[in-house]
């Protein structure tokens, strides 16, 4: 396995840590405090799909890499692990990869992870963000409609907790409208879309 990322994984990465959410972001911020002080994070979007393709989308390693990461790897069952990387030349197992094991889920209707292995030099402290559990929830607008809300529970005040909050909503915002897009604009071509970034 390389050390270093090739220049178009390198620019795709790039471009993706710039891309922030825009001023009429379709996201819904449901986020709260909880009577027992600890903040809970709730953000949603409504998706162009029917709830069978999304969850298709959210539960296999194909549907991952139509919007989220380049590679994709998705034991789907509990305790199983999903496997993703925005570097093009990632292998399954890679020491760089994002890992997230699957704590529950309810078929078509909940997803709950738990982050076991972050990239390296993360922007937020990895042992605060992995004593943390997220939930993916799926929720039927109509036959052609669905809502998705990432909700993560347990954050507790001040500081490491602040710029774990800070980093994800950000992030999960962002996720979320990669998710709205895949199927407003069909899977992305992660090949073409690090070519173009590579020419920036």
């Amino acid at each position: 396995m390389p050390t270093a990322l090739p220049r178009a994984s390198l620019a795709l990465c790039a471009l993706l840590a710039a891309t922030a959410a825009p001023a009429g972001s379709p996201v819904v911020d449901a986020s709260r405090t909880e009577p027992d002080g600890t903040r809970t994070m709730d953000l949603s979007i409504e998706v162009p799909a029917p709830a069978a393709e999304v969850w298709t989308a959210l539960t296999t390693s194909e549907g991952w890499r139509g919007w989220a990461a380049p590679m994709a790897q998705v034991d789907f069952r509990r305790g199983g692990i999903i496997e993703t990387s925005y570097n093009l030349a990632a292998a399954p197992g890679a020491p760089g990869n994002i890992r997230n094991e699957i704590l529950a889920f309810a078929p078509q209707r909940m997803l709950a992870i738990r982050n076991v292995q972050a990239p390296p030099k993360t922007p937020f402290d990895v042992a605060t963000f992995q004593s943390l559990h997220s939930v993916v929830l799926v929720d039927p607008v109509d036959e052609r409609r669905t809502r998705v809300s990432f909700v993560q529970p347990g954050y507790r005040s001040g500081e490491p907790w602040d710029t774990v909050y800070k980093h994800f909503a950000w992030g999960n915002a962002w996720t979320l409208e990669q998710l709205k897009l895949r199927f407003e604009q069909g899977p992305v071509d992660w090949k073409k879309k690090a070519e173009q970034a590579a020419r920036k």
